[in-house]
């Protein structure tokens, strides 16, 4: 599965000129959701999926209009809830089994700005949905700044709070009483959600994980994702401490696999805290092993108004067909 890097300007020639049967996007607080689509060839799309959390519905209608407004007819809403995991895999279910009751050729996702367990919970129902025949595209628009309007020095911050620490419906694992637990987290930005998240788990092991910096796109927030690291590191002792490909799906399943290894007898449960593309390899690790727990902390609040802001750049890359447990 090669990642292809390049500018947002470039996505149109970088896809091809063939007919689009399904895109799937998000409509979210922060305009970066419109990335993907402002670049692509909009009239080469049959239908379209475009989740809106109702969760935080009122931060999300000026771009839910937009994606109404370009796509038309073509709009198909996809109801998603933070707060009811429930009626998020239900809906995601409903909606691509009637899609796929056609014969769908060529599928591109944006996974920019869906939550992480929204993400996890499409890529379950597309893995077992998908064909042979169906090619499935993958686009990540990058952000060239969090946190907005942040003094020079302060640490961004993306989220607050936390509502719910929950498994990802469809990925609770085999979790066995009698064996110890070895939780892996994928760190990213919000070391205070993380930290909460593992003393509420209590686990018996604890790996930290973060981006490996060799990587283009880690350069610009390595700084502030080793800070958080260091404060994790502070208060928590015996840890171990792992790199990923942050920015490559199938290189970060093997690390994550690898890590699992260091406690093979183990219950494993992994934390998605990092990069959605880190987000999609961790997911095909547990598709693959169904042992494998996703956990997820969702968050009460959000930086609505100062998340983030559109970077240039984009990833693609192809979704391989795993076998789902």
């Amino acid at each position: 599965m090669e990642v292809v890097v390049g500018e947002l300007t470039g996505l149109r020639e970088r896809l091809g000129p063939v007919r689009v049967d399904l895109f799937i996007g998000s409509a979210s607080f922060e305009v970066r959701c419109r990335s993907v689509l402002e670049n692509m060839d909009r009239e080469c799309i049959d239908h379209a999926l475009i989740a809106v959390n109702g969760t935080f519905a009122p931060w999300l209608e000026e771009n839910h209009r937009w994606f109404l407004d370009v796509l038309g007819t073509r709009t198909e809403r996809l109801d998603v809830f933070s707060h009811d995991p429930v009626s998020t895999h239900l809906n995601i279910e409903s909606a691509l089994g009637r899609v796929f009751e056609s014969e769908l050729r060529s599928v591109v996702v944006d996974i920019t700005t869906f939550t992480r367990e929204s993400l996890i919970m499409l890529m379950r129902v597309f893995n077992k949905l998908r064909t042979e025949n169906t090619d499935v595209t993958f686009v990540y628009a990058t952000a060239s700044q969090y946190s907005v309007g942040s003094q020079s020095g302060s640490d961004p911050w993306l989220s607050s709070g936390i509502r719910d620490i929950r498994p990802v419906l469809g990925f609770s694992g085999l979790m066995r009483p009698s064996r110890d637990t070895h939780m892996i987290v994928m760190v990213g930005f919000e070391d205070e959600r993380a930290l909460e998240l593992i003393r509420a788990c209590e686990p018996t092991h604890v790996s930290l994980g973060v981006c490996d910096p060799r990587q283009p796109g880690t350069r610009s927030h390595q700084a502030t994702n080793e800070r958080r690291l260091f404060r994790l590191l502070s208060v928590l002792p015996d840890v171990r401490r792992f790199r990923f490909p942050g920015y490559d799906a199938i290189a970060t399943k093997q690390a994550l696999l690898s890590q699992t290894k260091v406690f093979p007898e183990c219950n494993v449960v992994i934390a998605p805290m990092n990069t959605k593309i880190s987000t999609v390899g961790a997911t095909l690790l547990a598709l693959e092993d169904e042992s494998v727990q996703l956990c997820y902390a969702a968050p009460y609040f959000y930086n609505f108004d100062h998340y983030s802001l559109p970077g240039k750049d984009c990833y693609l890359f192809s979704l391989p067909a795993t076998n789902d447990a």
